[in-house]
C-alpha cells in the first residue's frame, strides 16, 4: 500500500512539471511574440514622436534664425522582457551629407530672376518689375520755387513740390494719394532758401507711403517718375526682376532613424527638406510636412527646406539607448523667380510620399499644374505665371554630447 502512494506521487509530480512546462511553452511561444510586438510597437511610437520634436526645433531654428543650439533626443532599441527568451530591438541614426542623401531639389525654366539694383533717376523715366523696395529718396540739389516732383505706383500717386513759404523763404510741401484717398497732405521741410539742397527719405512712416501704399502692392510692380525740372533725382535701391534662364540646384543633407525589429515590422524615419517621412515595406507616408504655400489669388508659390550639415566625427551611432541630437542655425538662402512654366525636380528614395503631398498641397493652391513620379524623383510644372521662392536653411547636426560648431 505503501509502495502504490509513492508511486502516485511520482505521477503527480511529473504532471505537475509537464503542466508548468506547457505553460511556459504557451507563454514563450504565443504570448511573449505578441508582448513584443507591442512593445516595440510603442517604441516606434515613441521614434516618431521624438522626429516630431526634432523637426519643431528645427522649423523654429530656421524660421528665428537664431544662433542657440538645441537638443532633442531618439531612443535606439527596445529592450527585451526578463525572465524569457526574447530578442533586443535595435536601431542606427545617421546624418547623411548631402553627397550621400540622394535629397536635392532642381528649379528651370525661362522667367525672371530677383537681383539687387540701384538707381539715380533725374529725367522722367519708369523703372520696372521691382520685387521690393530697399530705399527711395528724393535729393533736391537747388530749391526753385515751383519746381516739382512727382511719381506713381500703381494707383497711388505722390507729388512733392516747392512753393514760397514766408518772404523769401521756401517750403517743400508732398502729397500722397492712394488711390481716390488722400493718405498726407502737408509741408515735409520750411524756412528754405532758393538754392538749398535737401534730401527726403520717402520711406518714412511719417509719409505713409511705406505703411498704407507699398505692402498691399501686387509683385511686381512699376514705378513712374516725373520732373518738372533738374533740379533734383531720385535715388532708388530696390531688388527688381531681371530675365534670366532659371537653373538652381540644390543638395541637402538629411537624418535618417533604422529600426532592426525582432518583432515588429521594420520602420526608417527620414527628416529631409523639413519633412518627416516614415518608410517600410508596405510604402512611405508623409507624416509632416515641410513647408509650401501656393496660391492663385496672389500668383506666389513659396518653399522652404531645411538643409542637415552633419559635424565631422557626430555623424552615426547604432545599437541600444538614448542619444542627443544637438542643431544650430547656421545660414539662410533664399532665391526668387518670376515667371510661369517652372519645373521643380525633387529627387528622393521616397518619391510616393513627396507626390501625395505636393497634389494635396497644389490642389488647394487652384494653381494650373501637372505633376509626375518616377524612380527616385518628383516633378512638378507649374503653368500659371507665379513669383517662385526657394528658401533654403542650413542647420549644423551633431548626434551625441558636445558643442555644435
Amino acid at each position: 500500500m505503501m509502495k502504490n502512494k509513492g508511486q502516485v506521487g511520482v505521477v503527480v509530480a511529473i504532471l505537475m512539471v509537464a503542466l508548468f512546462v506547457s505553460v511556459l511553452i504557451t507563454i514563450q511561444v504565443y504570448y511573449i511574440p505578441k508582448w513584443m510586438k507591442g512593445r516595440e510597437a510603442e517604441h516606434m511610437d515613441e521614434v516618431a514622436n521624438q522626429f516630431a520634436n526634432l523637426k519643431y526645433s528645427l522649423d523654429l531654428q530656421a524660421v528665428a534664425r537664431a544662433s542657440s543650439p538645441l537638443t532633442n533626443s531618439i531612443t535606439l532599441g527596445s529592450k527585451e522582457l526578463p525572465y524569457f527568451v526574447t530578442s533586443r530591438a535595435f536601431g542606427s541614426l545617421q546624418i547623411l551629407s548631402s553627397t550621400t542623401s540622394n535629397f536635392s531639389i532642381t528649379i528651370q525654366g525661362n522667367g525672371m530672376e530677383k537681383d539687387f539694383q540701384s538707381f539715380d533717376v533725374s529725367s522722367d523715366s519708369t523703372i520696372t518689375n521691382i520685387s521690393s523696395l530697399i530705399s527711395l529718396e528724393i535729393y533736391i540739389e537747388s530749391l526753385q520755387n515751383g519746381d516739382f516732383f512727382n511719381f506713381t505706383v500703381s494707383s497711388a500717386q505722390v507729388s512733392i513740390h516747392v512753393d514760397s513759404f514766408y518772404d523769401s523763404m521756401l517750403r517743400i510741401v508732398m502729397k500722397v494719394v492712394n488711390g481716390s484717398q488722400t493718405i498726407f497732405n502737408q509741408s515735409v521741410a520750411v524756412g528754405l532758401d532758393a538754392g538749398d539742397s535737401y534730401l527726403i527719405n520717402l520711406l518714412n512712416e511719417d509719409y505713409k507711403i511705406s505703411t498704407d501704399i507699398i505692402p498691399y502692392l501686387s509683385k511686381p510692380f512699376n514705378i513712374t517718375f516725373n520732373f518738372s525740372s533738374s533740379h533734383a533725382e531720385f535715388r532708388l535701391k530696390c531688388y527688381r526682376y531681371l530675365p534670366a534662364t532659371v537653373q538652381q540646384y540644390n543638395r541637402l543633407g538629411t537624418i535618417k532613424y533604422e529600426a532592426e525589429n525582432a518583432y515588429y515590422i521594420d520602420q526608417n524615419y527620414i527628416y529631409e527638406g523639413g519633412a518627416v517621412i516614415l518608410s517600410q515595406h508596405t510604402g512611405d507616408t508623409m507624416l509632416y510636412p515641410p513647408f509650401l504655400f501656393a496660391s492663385n489669388a496672389t500668383k506666389t508659390m513659396n518653399i522652404t527646406l531645411i538643409n542637415i550639415i552633419g559635424i565631422r566625427g557626430k555623424t552615426g551611432v547604432a545599437g541600444y539607448g538614448t542619444y542627443s541630437i544637438r542643431t544650430n542655425f547656421s545660414r539662410w538662402n533664399s532665391y526668387e523667380y518670376w515667371g510661369e512654366n517652372f519645373i521643380i525636380n525633387i529627387t528622393t528614395n521616397y518619391p510616393s510620399a513627396w507626390k501625395k503631398f505636393l497634389e494635396d498641397e497644389l490642389e488647394d493652391s487652384e494653381l494650373t499644374y501637372t505633376i509626375e513620379e518616377g524612380d527616385e524623383y518628383v516633378k512638378v510644372q507649374i503653368q500659371t505665371k507665379v513669383i517662385l521662392t526657394l528658401n533654403i536653411a542650413d542647420i549644423c547636426a551633431q548626434i551625441g554630447p558636445g558643442w555644435v560648431v
